[in-house]
């Protein structure tokens, strides 16, 4: 999953939806000194990514890409997966999305000591341009799905996305109704067990 998803099923709580940025950004040992909602939203993170790699119907979704964006159809999934989430945001997000964009720079800003050097220019970024909202927009999915490429050295596979968004976007969306309320339900039964875990260093 990709930021917006992330912090939609972590919310609520703000360490919980600032662990859906930080999280991408927090490696290795999840630090004991992270104020506890925060290290539970981390943990949560994790939890959410390793849950969605084991999900028949995500892995169904990235075999959708064409095999030359195979090994990468699952970061890429992420991006569309925010896009599919913008488009069918009156289904299953909270109130209006630009309200909950900024409530969620919000909570990262709340928690702006713990965000590591090397995220701070990206989440920076993405704050001033609201990102997350924008991902309703094929144009910014599809850039960002070329850094993607471009950051794996892969940019001269960028004419392979052409198809994927313009012609199986269709299925795409319909994948994505199948596996995100997988992943909220999966989420929900977590948070308890995510605060729990983080109590146990404080």
């Amino acid at each position: 999953m990709n930021f917006l998803a992330h912090c939609l099923l972590a919310h609520p709580g703000d360490g919980f939806v600032a662990g859906g940025v930080l999280g991408d950004f927090i490696k290795g040992h999840i630090p004991d000194s992270l104020p506890r909602e925060l290290r539970a939203g981390v943990r949560l993170h994790r939890r959410i990514d390793s849950f969605s790699n084991r999900l028949p119907a995500m892995k169904e979704s990235a075999n959708r890409f064409p095999p030359t964006l195979r090994r990468v159809a699952p970061v890429l999934l992420d991006i569309v997966a925010d896009h599919c989430l913008c488009l069918a945001w009156h289904r299953y997000g909270i109130g209006d999305l630009p309200a909950f964009t900024a409530r969620v720079y919000a909570a990262v800003g709340q928690y702006g000591e713990w965000v590591p050097d090397h995220g701070r220019a990206f989440i920076q970024r993405m704050v001033e341009t609201d990102l997350l909202a924008r991902y309703s927009d094929e144009a910014v999915m599809h850039r960002a799905m070329g850094h993607v490429l471009d950051r794996l050295k892969l940019g001269h596979l960028g004419q392979c996305l052409a198809g994927v968004l313009d012609d199986g976007l269709s299925p795409l969306r319909t994948d994505f109704d199948v596996y995100y309320p997988q992943l909220a339900a999966f989420a929900k039964e977590e948070r308890s067990g995510a605060l729990q875990w983080a109590s146990l260093a404080t």
